[in-house]
């Protein structure tokens, strides 16, 4: 058997695909080679490995799946040596690769900077995915960190570093009467015409069962899947949304707009990066959670906090400024 890289790494664009083409373009050849390549690979293995319906992709059989186990796995731990080598010689080198949930994409930045700054030989991509495919694209090697909600949904096998509490804002124009209040209930929020994510989001899903618990049934008049998007709709000072404070380093201290905190009740999650529980974790990716570890987050987000929340206008939390643990979802009701 005479397996090669190449041929793992066809195998692992077609399972992100799911179908050829598409694969073939990611990895820079014919769809003609890769199928070519492909089949090789079932020779070679002497079973099918790829439900080929109609010509087309149909998944991978049962032997197919476990080949496909062994190929990721494969390809992590050849990156993972390379990692090692170079920074056995010149220093830190590689590639760490991101995903982030859109509601906590503004953020990033700020670590991505300060690690770009103490290793600025290592190049960094970031994709927004959703809650669940960001999980997802841990388990298949497809992302090295993830940025994601801490306090939803089972993370076995994942490890979780807590980085910041995101709590939330109704933007509203800033000539509108809500505009002058302290504070905006969720009750009130709800009346409102709002610019929301798409149901797919669990920040969607998370400001559904919000306005559910107070009886509320959110105006829902724009659905975007873009956190930039409903920025950009919120901008001109005609529509009204429900943002964490991320939100702040994009929306800020926007003339046309004014934040407002939202009450009964308050709302935090915590905010966090993920990566497999693994030792020893790839030299990159060790390094960018030591710089995110070092980093205090809750301090760098209020440095983008609009001037009237600072100045306590509104009796804004700023939430915690030091080492904090991993927190669970609060609900604080209106009493406590």
């Amino acid at each position: 058997m005479a397996l090669n890289l190449k041929q793992l790494r066809y195998l692992v664009a077609l399972a992100r695909h799911s179908h050829f083409g598409r694969a073939a373009a990611e990895c820079g050849i014919t769809q003609s080679a890769l199928s070519q390549a492909l089949r090789q690979l079932e020779a070679d293995f002497d079973v099918p490995i790829i439900d080929r319906r109609n010509q087309g992709f149909g998944g991978f059989t049962t032997q197919g799946a476990m080949v496909l186990d062994f190929a990721r796995r494969t390809l992590d731990h050849h990156e993972h040596l390379v990692q090692d080598i170079t920074s056995a010689g010149d220093g830190l080198g590689g590639h760490v690769r991101i995903g982030v949930i859109p509601v906590a994409m503004p953020g990033i930045s700020i670590i991505t900077t300060a690690f770009n700054k103490l290793h600025p030989h290592v190049s960094v991509s970031v994709t927004s995915l959703n809650f669940t495919n960001l999980k997802r694209g841990l388990e298949n090697f497809d992302i090295d960190v993830g940025i994601n909600y801490l306090d939803h949904g089972p993370s076995t096998g994942l490890r979780p570093y807590f980085l910041y509490d995101e709590s939330y804002f109704l933007i509203a124009p800033a000539e509108h009467a809500i505009a002058g209040k302290n504070s905006v209930t969720w009750t009130e929020a709800g009346r409102l015409p709002l610019c929301m994510l798409t149901p797919d989001m669990q920040n969607r899903r998370i400001l559904d069962l919000v306005f559910s618990s107070v009886g509320a049934s959110p105006r829902t008049v724009l659905e975007t899947n873009c956190a930039l998007a409903l920025c950009s709709h919120v901008r001109p000072g005609h529509w009204f949304a429900v943002v964490p404070n991320t939100f702040f380093l994009m929306v800020g201290d926007w003339s046309q707009t004014r934040a407002i905190p939202l009450v009964e009740p308050e709302i935090t999650n915590s905010i966090g990066m993920m990566v497999l529980e693994r030792e020893p974790q790839p030299p990159a990716v060790r390094a960018f959670i030591d710089v995110a570890e070092d980093i205090r987050m809750a301090d760098e987000l209020m440095r983008y906090t609009p001037v009237h929340l600072k100045d306590g206008e509104a009796g804004y939390a700023t939430g915690p400024t030091t080492d904090t643990p991993i927190m669970q979802s609060r609900v604080i009701s209106p009493a406590s």
